[in-house]
Formats: C-alpha cells, structure tokens, sequence
C-alpha cells in the first residue's frame, strides 16, 4: 500500500471533468458509469483493498479506474457466457469485497438485475429471496460458501454458482477467477433507458420478511448526475482519501461508493468493520474522509479514538441512524488542527438521510452541530410535505409523516403489489418516519411510525429517548420498545447495555430517567442485556428486542386490564395507583 503514503496522483482536467460529467451527464448509466469514469480519471487510484487481489492478469492492493473497467467487461463477458441476459436477476452476497462491486456493473452491462444481499443473511433467508426475485445466477465468496451455503443443492433454483475465491470448489460452482481469466478487457456498453430496472435492494426486515425496493437507472443516476455538476465545479485534491466501511450490500454503503467513484476519490475499502483498525489506518494512511453510522462512531469511541491522531480527517460524516450532538463534537475536537490567528480549525461533518425506497440520500445537513437527531435539509429536486395520519399537512414544529416525490423513489416492491399501494400513493412515497421541521427547514428525526409508542394517548419516539439514556455515564447502548400495560395501553422499556466495568442498577437509572425527561417518556422498566440484537445496518431489531425485555421483565403489576377499577385500581410501574 504504499501509493496510500505516498499519494502522488493524477489530477483530471476541468474540461475533462465539465464534459463527462455535465455536458455528456446523459451518458451516465450504471451501464456505462465504470467506462466513462475510465476515460476521466484513467490511472487515478480508485479503490485500495485490505484484501488484495489475485487473478491472473491482476494481482495487488490498488486498482485505478482503467482496472475496475476491465474487471467489470471480464465479468461481462462471463456472465453473458453463462446465458445471463436483460432482466434476468443475479443474486450478489460476498463479505465487503470489491468483487461484489464488479458483478453489479458487469450484470448492469447486460441489462441484468443486481440483487446485493446481506451477508449475515442464514440459508432460510437466503432461500426466500432466491424465490421471491427469481435469481438463477449467485455470485458469492469463499467465507459465505462455506460457512452459510455449504451444500448448493439446497438452493435448487439457483443453476450458476460463482465463488470469489483462489482455493478449489466443488463440481459444478465456478472460480471467479476461471470464469474470466481469458475474457477480453472491454466489453460494450449502451447507457440504459431511465425506466430501465438497475437493482433491487431488500430492506432490513425488521418487520417482517423482507421487500424488494426496485430502483431504475434514472433513480439511481438521479444524486449522481446532481453531484457530477457540483464535483466538475470544484478542483480535484491530489491528497484526498476516503476509508469506505459501510456494507457495499446496504444503500448508505453503496451510495458512498458511487459518489466516491464520481468524485474521483481514492478509497479504502475494509472488508469489515475493525474499530482499531480503522483508527490504524486513519492514522497510518493519514485518511482525509470517514463516514459511518452512530454505533460505528461509539464503538470507535470505545477503541481508544483519543489516543489516535486522526487530525489528517477534514470531513467526518455519516447516516443510517440519528447522531446526537455530542457525538459531533467529540469527533470534531478530536481531529481538530492549529488553524490562523492560534485558533483551531475543526472539520465538517456531513449527515445524510434516505431509504433503500429512495436510492439513497434525501436530506443533508453539512457543518456543526444542529440539533440532536438532524436529519438535515431536503435536497434541491426532492419535494416533500410532512403530514398527519390523515394525510392533512401538520404546522410547522408538529410532528408527523414525511411525504416525498422525487425521480429517486423506487418503481415499487418486487412482487409485492399491496406493499407497494401502502406507501406509493399518487405519486408520492410516504417515509414512515416521524418527523417535525425546525428552523430553516431543519427536519428532525423523531421516530419511524411504526416504532412510536403510545402510552396513555402520549406519542413517545424511542429514539428521543435512547439519545437521553445514551448521555448517561453507565449507558453503552440502550434500545427502547413498547410493551402493553393495561391501563396506558403501552408502556416505554429500555434494553440496556452497561458500559464496561460500570455497576449500576435499574432504580438509580429509572430515578435518572425521570428528572431528565417528561415522566411519560421516561422508560417505566429497564432490563440490563449483555448485546443488543441489530440488523446488518446495527440499527436495533426492535421485534426482537421487545421478546428479550418480555421474556426479562419479571411479572408486573398492573399489565393486565382490570374489569373492577373499584375492588382493584391498577398501579403504575413506578409503584403509583392511576
């Protein structure tokens, strides 16, 4: 890796830049993106690997554009040789590996569905998407072969395997490697019609089963083209490098690789998420860019971050999950560097929120702190209204549902008609997250709709309420879920993670809880857990959060509705009669 220390490398021309990205902008596809991206930054390193490569024509760390090209037309070339043809659905589920970036564009040559996959995804799982899209091709590595698949034949529908690995497979699943070794570096490529189907990610299934979000090339290509403009108009900095962690198979992941691609900036791509070795190689690579989810930044925290010199960093930045304001300025101080006059010169740090129905981004905010749980400023070509449960626009300050239309939402979900009726609605996508718009237009993330907690005609977010329990010095991590009580209908309880080596115990946190929060917000219980279940995004499983604090809370009082208030009045869980 020794291109990331030194850093020496080719800065495109503004006209360059001006044609491939704003005057020729019709030309971007994800059919065409690698191509065009070649012939822009040519020998500018695009990605360096913790995993090098090792294929017959390439082996090493660090691959320009031009590589990334010929990876993608060999890929091509394979999988029109296996019989992959427009519209066919090809299944991707490797760990953080690059290769899984290649097959996607590769497949977008053909006119063929990429369909990223979670890789801690079980066989079960698997099995459901494999059926529920029709995926007859799945590209996967060595790791998810073994430990996950193990026997193909239990995925019967699926005809070709292809394993990302250098060791032997067994009869009938292909190498990566033999698969295009001997294919041509370039492959044709036309840019695909907006309507096109590009890619269909699967949302978390924190709900249910998961459902397909279908996104078209004119989706995706919609806060590319956006950033193209902005990224031909500003100079290309010869020493910036980006330390890309986020899964490539989530939306906020592979969002940050395409716009990273675009920009021309240099990544380092982890293939998981290390909190010492980020800290390593921000350090070591002098690393200018970082973007991660909250639970990333504690857990970077937790790793020691203070005793890193993480000064080279000049834009922190992040999504997936509200991030508190505290957490903005530790990680602002500590990358702070002497600037003019003695004073010290902090960097940004950018938030972003959107959904896999939205390809990516749909809200910025960019600079200090504004507010725990900013979600940021809609961005220009995205209309929204925010509204109540019956759809009526709420006052501005007043909480309710965020509504948008934009050419980024999805075209619906994959075989799933009534989903799709539920939240596309005259053209407009309706979020499912709780919102209210403060000053300038500042919208604050409040809860997702479904998680909010009604305790006696009280709405309570449970993310308002983590963020206050998280402030708490014994708080590592805390979850909030409703469970039902039969006088509120619904009472708020924390899952609670105790930081390390910290004693303390559920009264002094309940009695905490009370003096920093409206009592009707305040968690009523609090069961101490070791981890907290979580989602590939580490977002909560809050389903399965509420059966761990069920199965913990002992029998309370009062849980059951009583049909003689006078001979048994139910008390509170705080020991109050109601």
């Amino acid at each position: 890796m020794q291109r990331l220390l030194d850093k020496n490398w080719p800065i495109p021309r503004f006209r360059d830049k001006w044609r491939v990205l704003v005057r020729e902008a019709a030309q971007l596809s994800m059919s065409t993106l690698p191509d065009r991206l070649a012939a822009l930054y040519g020998e500018r390193p695009a990605l360096f690997l913790d995993q090098p490569l090792d294929y017959p024509f390439f082996q090493g760390d660090g691959l320009t554009h031009r590589d990334v090209a010929r990876f993608v037309a060999r890929i091509a070339h394979g999988l029109q040789g296996l019989g992959v043809r427009k519209g066919d659905r090809v299944g991707l589920m490797t760990g953080n590996r690059v290769e899984a970036a290649f097959a996607e564009f590769a497949a977008q040559r053909l006119g063929a569905v990429p369909v990223p996959l979670n890789a801690m995804l079980r066989l079960d799982e698997i099995r459901h998407l494999a059926e529920d899209c029709g995926f007859r091709t799945f590209v996967t590595d060595r790791t998810v072969f073994e430990q996950i698949i193990r026997d193909p034949a239990q995925l019967p529908s699926i005809r070709n395997w292809i394993v990302a690995t250098t060791q032997r497979v067994p009869t009938g699943v292909i190498r990566l490697t033999d698969l295009i070794a001997d294919q041509p570096d370039t492959f044709p490529s036309t840019p695909l019609a907006a309507n096109d189907l590009a890619i269909i990610f699967y949302t978390a299934g924190t709900t249910g089963f998961p459902k397909g979000a279908m996104l078209s090339d004119g989706a995706l290509m919609f806060a590319l083209r956006a950033y193209g403009k902005l990224v031909a108009l500003l100079p290309s900095q010869r020493h910036n490098l980006s330390l890309l962690v986020m899964p490539l198979a989530h939306t906020s992941g592979h969002q940050a690789m395409l716009l990273q691609l675009v920009m021309g900036m240099p990544m380092l791509l982890m293939g998981r998420f290390d909190p010492q070795r980020v800290l390593e190689s921000i350090q070591q690579y002098r690393v200018t860019m970082f973007s991660g989810i909250p639970a990333m930044y504690r857990m970077l925290l937790d790793a020691g971050a203070r005793a890193y010199d993480l000064t080279s960093v000049e834009l922190w930045g992040g999504g997936g999950d509200a991030f508190p304001d505290e957490l903005i300025h530790t990680f602002r101080d500590l990358a702070a560097k002497p600037g003019r006059f003695g004073r010290q010169r902090r960097p940004r740090f950018a938030r972003g929120y959107g959904l896999a129905e939205t390809a990516g981004q749909l809200a910025t905010a960019l600079g200090p702190p504004c507010g725990d749980g900013a979600a940021g400023k809609i961005m220009r070509g995205v209309q929204y209204k925010i509204v109540d449960s019956d759809g009526r626009p709420v006052p501005r300050g007043e909480v309710g549902e965020l509504v948008v239309r934009t050419p980024g939402i999805m075209s619906g979900y994959w075989n799933n008609a009534e989903e799709t009726a539920k939240v596309l609605r005259d053209g407009w996508f309706h979020t499912g997250d709780l919102v209210r718009e403060g000053r300038r237009r500042m919208l604050y993330m409040q809860a997702r709709e479904k998680d909010m907690i009604k305790v006696g005609g009280y709405s309570v977010f449970p993310a308002e309420v983590e963020r206050k329990l998280a402030e708490h010095p014994a708080v590592a991590e805390a979850a909030v879920v409703g469970v039902p009580h039969g006088v509120k209908g619904e009472m708020p309880v924390a899952a609670v993670v105790a930081q390390p080596g910290v004693r303390i115990d559920e009264a002094t946190l309940l009695e905490w809880a009370k003096e920093h929060m409206a009592p009707y917000k305040a968690p009523r219980r609090i069961v101490f857990v070791d981890a907290i279940p979580q989602n590939f995004a580490m977002k909560a499983k809050r389903r399965e959060v509420r059966a761990q604090v069920l199965n913990l809370l002992r029998p309370a009082v009062g849980t059951q509705p009583s049909t003689d208030r006078s001979r048994r009045r139910a008390p509170d869980l705080d020991g109050r009669v109601e």
